[in-house]
């Protein structure tokens, strides 16, 4: 990485020498791999190999951006002075402080194994046609999509301030849907793997399983209309979290976007619900000693006992609140790392035995807007609750209501989840919920 951090330092350079105040420059290079199937059968393929250079220039808090397509020397110090002159011409901002000075952190790992870096798309080919005849072991007749990707990449971030720090890091992952049909009666599920390292990274099988499920969705019925019990399976649960740290985002809070803008300190979750986020987990998928914008990532805790605790802060946002950056920068915004939520003392199986009236949701994602936190969602995996049991499958059916009082009637977390790298997926029962089925 030496020539590429010789790029970005050149590139830093001549962004101040045309007028900067201070800069950030990012080089980095990288190779993509990805394949698509359709109906059991491959439909493309891609390979791309690339290099690239970003230029972030101030000038009185205005802030001017240049790229280049390239990890060329030449063209990175043309994209600095670019970045300097739409700095210069940018509307000043006063609420702007600093970029990022240099601070040292350990390295995390496990984000970076030859292995995946090694592998070709005839690896990924592999990988689909295995899923395709564990799908069909299952169901002869079933139609499946999906994909395989990996990649690996390094770069190199520089700023002005004397920020220098490296990345380097590799993913792979696959993915399938199955839909099977038996006349007019259709049932689908997906599922997925992905790590950072091959490890940690199982794909055999998966097509087996989606299918077992899709076939379970089958005779799908409509669900009586009514306020009843909504459990979130694993492949479900996980968007509640999401939700609560996008809009835990001070950016978002700062432009008064989100519905957890003033709740800081606030009770905004059932005293079950616990959140951390954790940059520092190995081999986690979201994990990094560092930011996008080169600032030391920190381990947060979000909600504790159901009371937000903090937001999410980049240099922007930390400067213009006059409070710590968190290390949670982009190139251009903030975003959460791994959120990891507190485990309760209940099976999963307890918690469906124990609900007499409700709707369990096989996967999922419930996203509610951002502003106020109205949710209205479409039910595509459901399975009816009756008396701890789970009876049939349900189709036409919605739930609603807004988030926060979602996330207050939270009455059971569960011991047991679903672990993929960086990530905990419990199943968690909501009470009082209002759904609409139409049966």
């Amino acid at each position: 990485m030496a020539d590429v951090e010789a790029i970005a330092k050149q590139a830093c350079a001549e962004a101040v020498a045309a007028g900067a105040e201070s800069a950030d420059v990012v080089v980095g290079r990288g190779k993509n791999l990805s394949l698509d199937i359709e109906r059991g059968r491959i439909k493309s393929s891609d390979a791309s190999w690339g290099s690239w250079c970003s230029v972030r220039a101030v000038v009185k808090g205005g802030i001017g951006w240049a790229s280049a397509p390239g990890a060329d020397a030449e063209a990175a110090r043309t994209a600095a002075r670019q970045a300097a002159e739409l700095a210069a011409l940018a509307e000043p901002d006063p609420a702007f402080v600093s970029l990022p000075r240099p601070e040292e952190r350990p390295e995390v790992e496990g984000l970076y194994d030859e292995r995946v870096a090694e592998l070709t798309i005839d690896d990924l080919v592999g990988m689909c046609l295995s899923n395709v005849e564990s799908a069909r072991s299952v169901e002869p007749s079933v139609i499946v999509t999906g994909g395989a990707y990996c990649g690996r990449s390094e770069s190199v971030l520089v700023n002005s301030l004397g920020v220098c720090v490296h990345w380097r890091s590799t993913y792979v992952s696959t993915s399938i849907d199955a839909v099977v049909r038996r006349g007019d009666d259709v049932g689908t599920f997906y599922d997925y793997d992905s790590a950072r390292v091959m490890e940690d990274f199982d794909p055999n099988g998966l097509g087996a399983r989606a299918t077992q499920v899709a076939v379970g969705f089958l005779g799908a019925r409509k669900i009586p209309s009514g306020t009843m019990a909504l459990v979130f399976g694993p492949l479900a649960s996980g968007s509640i979290g999401q939700a609560i740290a996008s809009a835990a985002s001070a950016e978002e809070v700062q432009r008064n976007r989100s519905f957890l803008a003033g709740k800081r300190g606030e009770r905004i979750a059932s005293d079950l619900v616990t959140l951390v986020d954790d940059p520092f987990i190995p081999r986690g998928m979201s994990s990094g000693a560092y930011d996008g914008e080169g600032a030391p990532r920190t381990k947060l805790t979000l909600v504790e006992r159901g009371i937000l605790k903090a937001y999410y802060h980049n240099s922007y946002t930390a400067g213009k609140a006059g409070e710590p950056n968190t290390g949670h920068g982009t190139r251009g915004g903030v975003s959460p790392t791994n959120v990891i939520p507190e485990l309760g003392d209940r099976t999963a199986a307890e918690i469906i035995a124990d609900t007499a009236n409700g709707l369990y949701l096989n996967a999922g994602w419930a996203s509610p807007n951002m502003v106020n936190g109205d949710l209205s969602v479409t039910v595509d995996f459901g399975t009816r609750i009756e008396d701890g049991q789970l009876t049939y499958p349900v189709k036409n059916t919605m739930f609603g209501g807004n988030f926060l009082d979602l996330l207050r009637n939270i009455d059971a977390i569960s011991s047991d989840c679903r672990r993929e790298p960086g990530q905990v997926l419990p199943t968690l029962r909501v009470r009082d919920v209002l759904v609409a089925g139409g049966g």
